[in-house]
């Protein structure tokens, strides 16, 4: 699989979205201390919190030349979706030549539990958010973080998809190093060897 080239040379505006407990934070640190790595300027900022386990989040990272923390609607170069439903609930930062790496494991919400809503099937997600953008990858880091050694490590595997898949400015040194200052001592082996399943599992 072949890395896509983003046009924007000057910023690159990354948005992370997911549930509560699936560590959109930690992406969000990983990403930001390896383009601190690089030199370059970066921003980010949550916007919804996770105190709520389960509850939707939502983290920007702004890397380059920005000065706000905050991704403008349509303006997201790649939108990180750790749980696919959530890509939908923030398609408003999309445009027509956002990468979309979606993460394929459902977190069914309450509501659809209880039957008050119903969750859509992932192939109508897919078709939904190809209504904006055509650039989606659908992955499977969930499966990939449980062969490395817990489900948890889901957003360290879709790091290095993020880049094995496209030709971001952070080199996968960096990243590991960003992991080792990120995360505590104890998982930090186990999310090394994630990080390198998801990478080698899209790189090919």
């Amino acid at each position: 699989m072949k890395s896509e080239n983003l046009t924007n040379n000057r910023k690159l505006n990354i948005l992370i979205v997911g549930v509560g407990g699936q560590g959109a934070l930690t992406t969000a640190a990983i990403i930001a201390r390896a383009a601190m790595k690089e030199g370059l300027n970066v921003l980010t900022a949550e916007t919804h919190g996770m105190a709520q386990r389960g509850g939707s989040v939502e983290v920007h990272v702004r890397i380059g030349d920005v000065r706000s923390p905050l991704i403008p609607e349509g303006g997201a170069d790649i939108v990180i979706a750790l749980e696919p439903s959530e890509a939908i609930r923030y398609s408003r930062f999309l445009n027509s030549s956002t990468v979309i790496i979606l993460n394929s494991r459902k977190i069914i919400p309450p509501s659809v539990s209880v039957g008050i809503a119903k969750y859509p099937e992932l192939h109508e997600i897919v078709r939904w958010l190809g209504k904006v953008t055509k650039r989606i990858h659908v992955v499977n880091a969930s499966e990939i973080a449980e062969k490395a050694g817990n489900v948890l490590a889901t957003n360290v595997v879709v790091v290095g998809m993020l880049l094995g898949l496209l030709n971001v400015p952070l080199r996968y040194e960096s990243v590991e190093e960003a992991v080792k200052e990120v995360l505590p001592e104890r998982i930090i082996e186990m999310n090394l060897q994630a990080l390198k399943m998801g990478y080698e599992s899209v790189k090919g």
